[in-house]
C-alpha cells in the first residue's frame, strides 16, 4: 500500500492483514469517576448489556494486544485491578494518575511501561469501537514510511471535536466543544483512537508539559488533542483514517448516552459488524 505524508485513507480501502502485535503497547486513560453516570464505581466498570466498558474495549483491541497499560485514579485501583488482571494477566499494567490533570498527563504516566516502537491510545469510554477499525488503523500506521501519528476521524454534524487543517491537509488546530471553540455545524470528529510512534509521543508530551503548552482555554487541563498539530512538525508522517460509521464515535458520559451505546452494541452484534 502506497502511503504518503498527510493522506486521508478510507477505512474500506485499507487491505486486511495482521498487525505486528509485539510492536504495540495500548494505553487506556481510565481515571474517570463515573459521576455524571450516577455510578458508584469507576466509569470503566460501568455495565453495558451486563458487561463492563473495560471488557468491550479489550475485545475490540485484541489484534494489537501485546501489553495494555491502564491509567487509573488512586481510588479506582482496588475496584478495577481484580477485573483487569483476571482478563489480562501478565500482559496488563496499571499506573496511577494522582490528580486529574488531563488526558496528556494521564498518557505521560504510562511512559515507563512502554517498550514498543508504537503505542495506541484509546479513551476509556469508547465501547463502540470495532475490532476491524482498530486493526486497520494499526495496519495503516505500520505501513506508513515514518509514522508519527495515525488517527481515525469522521465528518459529522455538531462535532464534539473539530480538526482544522491547512491547504495541504496538515492539522493546524484541534477545537473542542467543551472549551467553547467550535463554530462549524459540520466538522471532523475523532473517535477516541490515536496511534503514535512511541518515542515521538513522549518527547512531544514532555516538551508541551515543560513549556506549558496544550492547555484547555477553559479547563486548563493538559490536553492530548491539543498536542496533535505538533506531530505535523516532526519530519514524519501523519495519517488520517476516515471511518464511515458514526456509531463508533460514541463515548459514555451520561445515562442517556449509555442507553444509546447499549442499543448500538445490540445492533452491531445482531448485524454481525465485521471483526
Amino acid at each position: 500500500m502506497g502511503i504518503h505524508p498527510h493522506p486521508v485513507l478510507y477505512i474500506d480501502d485499507i487491505p486486511e492483514g495482521t498487525p505486528s502485535r509485539s510492536d504495540w503497547t495500548i494505553i487506556i486513560p481510565a481515571a474517570g469517576t463515573g459521576s455524571r453516570l450516577g455510578y458508584h464505581q469507576p466509569k470503566i466498570l460501568y455495565p453495558l448489556l451486563g458487561r463492563p466498558i473495560l471488557d468491550w474495549l479489550l475485545d475490540a483491541l485484541q489484534d494489537v494486544m501485546h501489553r495494555v497499560v491502564l491509567v487509573l485514579s488512586p481510588h479506582a485501583r482496588t475496584q478495577v485491578e481484580p477485573q483487569f488482571f483476571s482478563r489480562m494477566g501478565s500482559q496488563g499494567r496499571v499506573v496511577i494518575q494522582t490528580e486529574p490533570r488531563g488526558m496528556a498527563d494521564a498518557v505521560l504516566q504510562a511512559e515507563s511501561e512502554v517498550r514498543t516502537p508504537h503505542c495506541l491510545v484509546v479513551w476509556g469510554d469508547q465501547a463502540t469501537l470495532s475490532r476491524r477499525t482498530i486493526r486497520r488503523c494499526a495496519l495503516a500506521h505500520e505501513q506508513t514510511g515514518t509514522p508519527n501519528l495515525t488517527l481515525a476521524t469522521i465528518m459529522k454534524e455538531q462535532p464534539y471535536i473539530h480538526f482544522q487543517r491547512d491547504a495541504n491537509g496538515k492539522i493546524i488546530r484541534v477545537q473542542q466543544a467543551r472549551e467553547g471553540e467550535i463554530k462549524e455545524r459540520i466538522g471532523e470528529n475523532d473517535c477516541g483512537l490515536f496511534l503514535f510512534h512511541a518515542q515521538t509521543l513522549f518527547s512531544t508530551l514532555h516538551h508541551c508539559r515543560d513549556h506549558g503548552l496544550a492547555r484547555g482555554s477553559n479547563t486548563r487541563e493538559f490536553n492530548l488533542l491539543q498536542t496533535l498539530p505538533l506531530f505535523e512538525q516532526k519530519g514524519g508522517d501523519v495519517v488520517t483514517v476516515r471511518i464511515n460509521d458514526e456509531r463508533e464515535t460514541m463515548g459514555v458520559n451520561t445515562p442517556e448516552e449509555a442507553k444509546i451505546v447499549e442499543e448500538i452494541l445490540k445492533t452491531m452484534r445482531s448485524a454481525g459488524v465485521p471483526s
